[in-house]
């Protein structure tokens, strides 16, 4: 029997708290609620996958999900990794309308197969590994935690503070000009999560500007359809106006690189699992597209499986996997690759992600 062979699926529920509510203009997570794919094989090689549900932005849920990935490990069991890519080809064609499982699936896989090659997992994607350091969070609600929260983080070296923005248009512009003075001018993406019109989104860039205050990026300002709105505001502002929520298929982004509708894109593997994020990834290099390396609420390992594909590929212009740091349980073993300071030093990875689910997760 070949030491690659698929001898068994776990495939389990996973929860944590959270040390505050993730909470964005549509919608909130009060704690993680995702799924974990194991992989065994023969050899004794594990590989661990994650689904990150998101079903305020996804429409998915957890309990489809999980049904999902137990019939994805029923066929895949007795299958040879080896031949992964016609294993991806047909987890795609099952799994197409549950991409968050897609993911976990060819996660799992490829960080079997990338520990059966005795390689981390960024060498599957690149030959050098970019230095990777995520952004921080500051989500809508609780503003007097939320500045507690922001203040420790910036003490322990993160410098740049994700906004999430789209809920009320003058708090929020109090809040923007609160943590660039909280941080001492640091890094500022703005995330809107579709809440804008085009000339809101527009009006409130200008309003900053009135204060001195220079987004680097602006996420999804307005629907996920409007992608006039986009367009718009990617031709008036200085900064990368940066897709998210629009972009959920290879063909949204060739659509959105073909008409110059956005400056940027956002990259989850949650959207399209890994395979199709590495076509996106493709596009917009041959386009100039500035690109986010994004996520759902995920724990390490995913986070990290995330970290390596942005590493070896390269070409990322903003990171923004920080959920990891929301999570008060431990529920993943990620060991020293995480830092405190949001540093991902994946490049101390000896073989696959280098996270593994914690002894104690429930």
């Amino acid at each position: 029997m070949k030491d690659t062979i698929i001898k068994k699926i776990r495939v389990k529920e996973i929860f944590a708290d959270l040390r505050m509510p993730f909470t964005i203009s549509s919608g909130s997570h009060a704690r993680l609620e995702n799924i974990l794919f194991e992989v065994l094989l023969e050899g004794g090689i594990k590989g661990f996958g994650e689904a990150a549900v998101a079903s305020h932005i996804t429409g998915e849920t957890q309990s489809l999900t999980f049904n999902n990935l137990k019939k994805a490990a029923i066929w895949l069991e007795g299958k040879d990794i080896a031949d992964y890519f016609n294993l991806f080809s047909f987890a795609r064609r099952k799994l197409e309308k549950n991409c968050c499982a897609l993911a976990a699936v060819e996660m799992a896989v490829l960080d079997a197969l990338t520990k059966s090659l005795n390689i981390p997992l960024w060498k599957f994607y690149g030959d050098k590994c970019e230095r990777i350091k995520s952004d921080i969070t500051l989500v809508i609600g609780g503003e007097k935690d939320n500045y507690s929260f922001i203040r420790k983080m910036a003490g322990r070296g993160f410098n740049v503070f994700k906004i999430k923005v789209g809920v009320d248009f003058d708090k929020d512009i109090n809040r923007v000009i609160s943590v660039s003075k909280i941080t001492g001018g640091a890094g500022i993406y703005l995330d809107a999560n579709c809440a804008y019109s085009a000339n809101t989104a527009f009006k409130f860039i200008k309003t900053l500007e009135k204060y001195k205050v220079f987004p680097l990026v602006f996420e999804q300002p307005t629907a996920k359809d409007d992608y006039d709105g986009l367009k718009f505001l990617s031709g008036k502002l200085k900064m990368p106006v940066c897709a998210d929520e629009s972009v959920s298929s290879v063909e949204d982004a060739f659509k959105i690189i073909k008409n110059g509708y956005a400056s940027a894109m956002n990259i989850k593997l949650m959207k399209f699992g890994l395979l199709r994020a590495k076509e996106i990834h493709n596009l917009a290099r041959i386009k100039n597209i500035k690109l986010m390396m994004g996520e759902m609420l995920e724990s390490s390992l995913s986070s990290s499986c995330a970290a390596h594909f942005a590493g070896g590929l390269g070409g990322f212009d903003f990171m923004d996997l920080d959920t990891p740091f929301f999570i008060k349980d431990k529920i993943m073993d990620s060991g020293a690759i995480i830092k405190r300071s949001g540093l991902y030093e994946i490049n101390k990875v000896k073989k696959g992600i280098g996270v593994k689910p914690a002894e104690t997760a429930g």
